[in-house]
């Protein structure tokens, strides 16, 4: 029974990143961190490109209702799930000795195809411009609504693209988490998915420059050429990022599919089967949810309380984004001079505090009109979402099992990104609820909200208490057991 069990274990031996294997990528260097890390400039750029640029035309150039785009581009949080199966694909198939780099340039060569065919599309819609002019009363109010109706074709497009879109992203965005992983020794592990992100936020601001410089004006001319011009500039850094990342194996042996379309659910199973595990996901998906529930009423709070025009709330990202990078490298600068006192524990546990102090600063700014704390608050925030994203990155990558990097990296991806989306309706339904409760009271509403933010963020520290790296190593499932449970 044991010699059949390692002959069946023997494929995903041979699966184990090259630095368990053959001691070979011992150490990331910093450049090579770097090199890696603008992998995420290029997200980022496809990021605003979906949900700065073509929406904004879509909505206010063209004149179509914000609905079905506003579903369309959520579409990418609802196919979350699929990158759980993925994840798990990608650790036990290989492609010519590689496991990750398919399904990372297969699916980023998706999205960068994806967005020609939107552009082409979003040109048929607005070259069959014909919008429909409705009256609405209200009382003594009377509204004209403009809608575009475009064409079923042009429809058609848009919609294959933006399927397209998400399922590239879908199974690219996991599966290079799970490189970096795999590329990263265990002590160097931290570093390098900070890293990762650190691009990721500072590819917002330099997405938000070029377009604005490709694209100054909405004009069909050059709406194509920046649907062009940017998914070419987009493959161009994800390739570059990526080139000899990963090395194939030319030892592993081709896959077992039945096998694995069999033992899936049974991996989900005994993976799920960690309190560890569950803990952590529920941490992470609350974490989230909770800071991107004000992801839609911050700034209409900062206008419709203190009077702030648009120029000043629209530079609220810049500055809690701002601070959020500063604590990012500042974390990793203490966390490598002080290893000892500052860990992802802590620098989670302190992450959370800040945003505790920073929604409590918000309920108070709102219930007592006090202008300046909204300032000090965004400056808190940007520096508690940093030591927290550290800290929880850091907590990903050692809540993952070198046999399963890819099912345990979806896993929590899905947690974060569900959430996501799920937060940003929640704070949309919060307000609605808590302005009937307080009879109308605006400011009261917000502040009711923010309140609400930092009692959850409270909570998230008794889970985060109970979360053990020593418990979850002795409950998660080892590479054995589960080749045990595939053979019953």
């Amino acid at each position: 029974m044991q010699a059949e069990l390692d002959s069946r274990a023997a494929p995903l031996e041979a699966a184990v990143p090259k630095e368990r294997v053959e001691g070979a990528w011992r150490n990331l260097s910093l450049l090579r961190n770097l090199k890696i890390g603008t992998f995420h400039i290029g997200s980022s750029l496809a990021d605003i490109l979906a949900s700065g640029v073509w929406n904004r035309i879509m909505i206010k150039e063209l004149g179509f209702a914000a609905t079905p785009i506003a579903l369309l581009l959520a579409l990418r949080y609802f196919l979350a799930p699929l990158s759980i199966w993925v994840g798990q694909r990608s650790d036990v198939t290989n492609w010519r000795g590689y496991r990750r780099l398919p399904y990372v340039w297969g699916g980023r060569l998706v999205m960068a195809l994806s967005y020609v065919l939107l552009g082409v599309a979003t040109l048929e819609l607005a070259g069959r411009y014909d919008p429909w002019l409705r009256d609405f009363s209200f009382d003594l109010m009377n509204i004209t609504v403009t809608t575009n109706a475009g064409s079923a074709l042009g429809w058609l497009g848009v919609v294959t693209a933006l399927v397209l879109f998400s399922v590239g992203s879908t199974i690219s965005s996991t599966t290079f988490l799970s490189l970096v992983y795999d590329r990263t020794p265990a002590h160097q592990r931290t570093r390098a998915i900070s890293v990762v992100w650190f691009f990721l936020i500072l590819g917002f601001a330099v997405a938000g420059v070029l377009y604005s410089r490709l694209l100054p004006e909405y004009t069909r001319e050059g709406f194509l050429a920046l649907m062009l011009t940017a998914p070419a500039i987009m493959m161009g850094i994800w390739l570059f990022s990526l080139i000899g990342e990963e090395m194939p194996n030319k030892r592993r042996v081709a896959s077992r599919s039945a096998e694995q379309s069999e033992s899936f659910w049974q991996t989900m199973k005994q993976v799920w089967a960690s309190r560890q595990t569950r803990l952590f996901f529920l941490f992470l998906a609350l974490t989230n949810g909770l800071f991107y529930t004000q992801d839609v009423i911050l700034e209409p709070f900062a206008g419709t309380v203190f009077g702030m025009p648009l120029s000043t709330t629209n530079r609220f990202s810049a500055y809690w984004g701002s601070m959020t990078l500063l604590a990012i490298v500042l974390s990793l600068i203490a966390a490598r001079r002080f290893p000892k006192r500052v860990n992802n524990m802590t620098l989670s546990r302190w992450g959370v505090i800040l945003l505790i102090a920073t929604f409590v600063m918000f309920a108070c700014s709102a219930l007592l009109y006090i202008r300046p704390l909204v300032t000090i608050a965004l400056v808190t925030m940007g520096l508690g979402l940093g030591m927290w994203t550290v800290g929880t990155l850091g907590l990903m990558m050692a809540m993952t099992r070198a046999w399963g990097a890819g099912l345990y990296l979806a896993l929590w991806t899905v947690a974060s990104t569900l959430a996501r989306g799920s937060g940003v309706a929640l704070g949309g339904v919060l307000f609605d609820v808590a302005l009937v409760l307080v009879g109308g009271d605006k400011a009261a509403a917000y502040g009711s909200v923010f309140l609400l933010q930092s009692i959850g963020f409270a909570g998230t520290l008794f889970i985060l208490a109970r979360i053990s790296l020593a418990e979850f190593e002795r409950e998660a499932p080892q590479r054995e057991v589960v080749f045990a449970d595939s053979m019953a």
